[in-house]
């Protein structure tokens, strides 16, 4: 007899510095709403002057779509590269310029998803 299992992993928030929040405003580069995560870029300028592409990590699609944290439905179109956008979340242990977001704001301030 053979017995076999699909095993799936999903990584957790490790990569990730809980304990901090950083807010970066840039403008979207890239935006993919896709699974296992949706992912935001955007290019932000440091404080030398230099751009910086950041890239911000949420939940599934799914989970957007049907949140009730946003004040609008999320959809593969909801950004378009050149829209202002500031996000809000947890840093890369690493450094990297990316975050496991917590908020993201569009240009007018609405509070697309997050913050309670």
């Amino acid at each position: 007899m053979i017995i076999s299992a699909v095993a799936t992993a999903h990584h957790g928030g490790a990569a990730y510095d809980g304990s901090e929040t950083v807010e970066v405003i840039g403008k979207v580069t890239r935006f993919e709403f896709v699974n296992p995560h949706v992912l935001i870029y955007a290019d932000v300028s440091d404080e030398d002057g230099n751009t910086v592409e950041w890239s911000g990590e949420l939940t599934s699609p799914n989970r957007l779509a049907r949140s009730e944290r946003s004040a609008v439905r999320w959809h593969k179109d909801i950004f378009q590269p050149g829209d202002d956008i500031t996000l809000i979340g947890n840093p890369a242990r690493s450094g990297a310029p990316s975050l496991r977001l917590q908020e993201v704001l569009n240009a007018d301030g609405t509070k697309m998803i997050g913050g309670g």
